[in-house]
């Protein structure tokens, strides 16, 4: 009896970050109150708080199981694609089919709604969830000759601009399964063939 109210919890511990990433992505942060996030999750709000103390806990659980799939994804694909360019296409396929496009709510939030420690601590799950793998592939690239060094454009500089390319590219919602995981591969080829190829004529 004891084992199926430990995987009860943990299933409605999951459902409340799913529902709240959902409304947190769409409505943002401010707008969002427990009780909607109860009331979605068909819990009540003193159920919610035995799993979370607050909103702010519940955010920063959504931020950091983001953070943690997106890192756990980049840990394979780079081992198990040593080429550049495909290292690139399977980061930015990844983001597309696993993202949405307004993921620039929660980058406000972040900034405007979250307190300076709990900034930090997210700022250092981004970096090794999103930009350190990215630069990785990048820096190596350059050093294998498979990238071309650009004496005014510093590994950091190319880093933040490959992953804004990438965030452009990020659908409005994740529905639709098979159009989405389309979308992602030719959306993915389309950035990696201007990345590698350029827009120059040659």
């Amino acid at each position: 009896m004891a084992r199926k109210k430990e995987v009860s919890a943990e299933q409605t511990q999951r459902n409340i970050i799913t529902t709240a990433e959902r409304l947190f992505m769409t409505h943002g942060y401010r707008a969002i109150s427990t009780r909607r996030i109860a009331d979605e999750c068909g819990i009540t709000q003193p159920a919610l708080y035995h799993h979370f103390p607050n909103k702010q806990a519940i955010y920063l659980e959504v931020v950091r199981s983001i953070m943690v799939q997106t890192e756990e994804a980049m840990t394979h694909v780079l081992q198990d694609h040593a080429d550049s360019k495909n290292r690139i296409r399977q980061i930015a396929y990844f983001m597309i089919m696993n993202h949405q496009g307004d993921m620039t709510q929660m980058f406000h939030d972040l900034q405007y709604e979250i307190d300076e420690e709990h900034r930090k601590t997210i700022q250092d799950w981004w970096l090794r969830s999103y930009f350190n793998p990215v630069m990785q592939t990048l820096t190596e690239g350059i050093a294998k000759g498979d990238i071309k060094s650009i004496p005014t454009v510093p590994p950091m500089e190319l880093t933040f601009f490959v992953l804004e390319m990438m965030k452009s590219f990020l659908p409005p919602s994740k529905e639709d399964y098979e159009a989405r995981r389309a979308f992602a591969d030719k959306k993915s080829k389309m950035l990696v063939d201007i990345l590698f190829d350029g827009i120059q004529k040659k």
